[in-house]
């Protein structure tokens, strides 16, 4: 039985992913890069990012899904945020080709402290376009079921459009937070096709909050993340990271509510950005795989030191 369940966990994961899947597994560092999760976090940090994410899930087994994603972001003036991104999937045979655009839009709000109002927001929305496909080698497993409608038009590949919205904002510069609502276009197209009955909204959740420790010369940042998708497992993160060094050097440990801890190792330094993380399963299927890796890594630009730039040229062209 254990050298069958390999091959039927592959093909069943094609199978499934196949008929209902309509989001692909979340990257782990949004904690960092809030945009990975919510559209309303592009430019927000007024920084102009360009990053580079890879995730490979269940490392070791064969089939296990993997991702890689590029995505741009930044402002546009003071009020406007925008962003884009191509993920490419793959698991078992299914493959994926997404490309997503973020909008949004920044406002300020209370009292103002140093200048800047204390609570800063945002409101976005995102677009994605997708092409779902499987490996015609998938014939060719001893587990197909020949004829199968829904399988056939799958190898001819399957284009989904979606769009979703989300709100995303901070206080003091110190709690943040934000709520996305996703697949609303999916979801009215299962609901007028009557392929499913279930009311629930789609969403992911995240709070967090940042303390500073004076005498250890510490960050402490402890968030949450709640996420219920339809057709996935719902999902709850606990996640406490800290950072050395005026955040230099950040370290972190997750809890995942489905059975797994993570670990977190990164480094932020003149811009630039390299994360890490390690995830282990607690279940059965542990025994499988070697857990999961993380990568990402990205270079941002603060907006304020362009214009600075802008400037300083401008008054030497303006003494020649």
């Amino acid at each position: 039985m254990k050298k069958l369940l390999p091959s039927l966990l592959v093909f069943m994961v094609a199978l499934c992913t196949t008929l209902s899947a309509q989001d692909e597994a979340v990257f782990n560092h949004y904690v960092q890069n809030p945009i990975l999760i919510n559209p309303a976090a592009a430019g927000f940090a007024d920084e102009y990012t360009v990053q580079l994410n890879a995730r490979a899930a269940w490392s070791g087994f064969e089939g296990s899904p993997k991702t890689i994603a590029a995505r741009i972001n930044g402002p546009v003036g003071d009020a406007f945020g925008i962003g884009a991104a191509i993920f490419s999937e793959t698991a078992a045979q299914q493959r994926r080709l997404k490309g997503q655009v973020d909008v949004a839009f920044r406002f300020g709000l209370g009292k103002e402290v140093k200048g800047v109002p204390a609570f800063q927001a945002a409101f976005g929305f995102f677009t994605q376009f997708q092409r779902l496909s499987l490996d015609p080698a998938i014939v060719n497993n001893v587990h197909y079921n020949g004829g199968d409608e829904e399988i056939m038009a799958m190898l001819d590949g399957k284009n989904v459009f979606d769009a979703g919205i989300g709100i995303y904002g901070t206080y003091l510069d110190r709690v943040f937070g934000g709520f996305t609502i996703n697949n609303l276009v999916a979801d009215q197209l299962d609901n007028i096709s009557g392929l499913t009955n279930e009311d629930g909204l789609n969403y992911t959740f995240l709070l967090g909050q940042r303390f500073r420790i004076e005498e250890l010369n510490v960050n402490l940042t402890p968030s949450i993340m709640l996420r219920d998708i339809q057709d996935a497992p719902f999902m709850m993160d606990f996640n406490l990271q800290a950072g050395f060094l005026n955040d230099q050097f950040i370290a972190g440990l997750s809890y995942r509510y489905l059975g797994a801890v993570g670990l977190l190792l990164g480094t932020e330094l003149n811009g630039f950005q390299l994360y890490y993380s390690f995830d282990l399963g607690f279940g059965e299927f542990q025994q499988y795989n070697n857990g999961s890796h993380e990568f990402t890594v990205g270079y941002s630009i603060d907006r304020n030191s362009i214009k600075a730039a802008r400037d300083r040229k401008a008054r030497e062209e303006n003494r020649r």
